[in-house]
């Protein structure tokens, strides 16, 4: 079977197995992506918070 052709959307399991775990590298790599995410997903949630603060400040 092959993804490209037919639209798969997870990889296949062979792709995931071949990232050794124990590589700082791989360790170094991770953490960085997750820091930015964790990053991105706070200012998004503090974004969204913003206006209701606003909100609540003007009407008292």
């Amino acid at each position: 079977m092959d993804c490209r052709k037919e639209g798969c959307a997870q990889p296949q399991d062979e792709d995931i197995m071949d990232i050794p775990l124990d590589d700082p590298a791989a360790n170094k790599a991770a953490t960085k992506i997750q820091a930015g995410f964790r990053g991105h997903m706070t200012r998004k949630k503090m974004k969204d918070d913003k206006p209701r603060e606003e909100k609540q400040r003007d009407q008292k």
